[in-house]
């Protein structure tokens, strides 16, 4: 088994340790699960008491968690019985709970081993580019319509990549009035981000008017399209389009796969997979008790009515 299994550059963004403690308020916790005296498993989580339950989930702005593995090499059936292990005595470990709630990355293992502890395991879904395939084929696998509507993007419209994340706000404050957004919480991850090289604004300018924005931060193997606003009075076609294309050359430059991150609606979704790329399973992990489930339904039907009032936003 390696030394330090649990190094820090190895980490998905989402587990790294400054950017828990910033996207909790400094309030997450973590089941570390150990073997041979080596920690194999870490989980970070908060903790929140919604509607007198207390619910186990990430931290705003934080796409994706669970356990973060790092088990020694072995054959299938013994590294999936290590999974299993981890996970059983990691659900053993959570503090008194109604709900937990969180989503994969595409490239954790342990939803399996979920499922047969009694949660709920959903297919969500994202799109992925390898750090391997050719910038001409990802513009190849486009739908004709989309490489279009960028290349008439890309003539009107100016593109600046720059470390302030202030226009975005601003465009955002406009654009989406009932949107999820904690600006002050953003603010901080992004540039906190940004100071470690781990985070670029890219903005769409027509002329001297901001009409699209989007925020990219990753860690040492994937680019994620974080967040994204766009000017509903503009006319320019293909903007949003523009800046996921050069979102997914800045992931090129770097050699890190490219997440276009989810969506929030079906349009969105449709959008996305004109691109070109194959659907990506990340699980969405749930376990609730009884009165929690009829509480988590209510709420549901809420976000539902919300969605379909403010449907051109993607409130994710």
């Amino acid at each position: 088994m390696c030394d330090n299994i649990l190094s820090r550059t190895a980490e998905p963004i989402f587990h790294q340790d400054w950017w828990l403690t910033i996207a909790s308020r400094q309030k997450f916790s973590s089941v570390d699960i150990e073997m041979g005296g080596k920690v194999v498993s870490r989980f970070p989580f908060v903790r929140k008491k919604s509607l007198g339950s207390y619910v186990i989930r990430m931290p705003k702005y934080t796409r994706t968690l669970g356990p973060y593995l790092s088990l020694p090499k072995s054959k299938t059936f013994r590294y999936e019985q290590n999974i299993r292990h981890v996970v059983e005595k990691t659900i053993a470990g959570l503090p008194k709970h109604h709900g937990v709630h969180f989503f994969l990355d595409p490239e954790n293992d342990t939803s399996f081993a979920f499922r047969l502890a009694g949660f709920r395991v959903v297919q969500d879904f994202t799109f992925r580019i390898p750090p391997e395939k050719p910038l001409e084929t990802v513009w190849q696998d486009c739908d004709q319509k989309t490489r279009n509507l960028i290349r008439t993007a890309s003539r009107k419209l100016s593109v600046r990549q720059v470390g302030d994340v202030e226009p975005f706000i601003a465009l955002a404050r406009r654009e989406q009035p009932y949107s999820h957004h904690d600006f002050p919480l953003l603010k901080a991850l992004f540039m906190e981000a940004y100071r470690r090289d781990q985070a670029i604004a890219l903005y769409a300018y027509d002329q001297d008017d901001l009409v699209s924005a989007a925020l990219l931060i990753w860690d040492d193997r994937t680019l994620y399209y974080w967040q994204s606003v766009r000017s509903h009075s503009s006319r320019v076609p293909g903007m949003n389009m523009l800046l996921i294309w050069k979102a997914i050359e800045q992931a090129k430059e770097r050699n890190l796969t490219f997440d276009f991150d989810g969506f929030g609606s079906v349009r969105t979704a449709k959008m996305l997979a004109s691109f070109g790329q194959k659907p990506v399973t990340r699980s969405e992990i749930r376990f609730g008790t009884p009165s929690y489930h009829v509480k988590r339904y209510i709420i549901d039907l809420v976000k539902r009515h919300v969605l379909r009032k403010y449907r051109c936003y993607d409130l994710y």
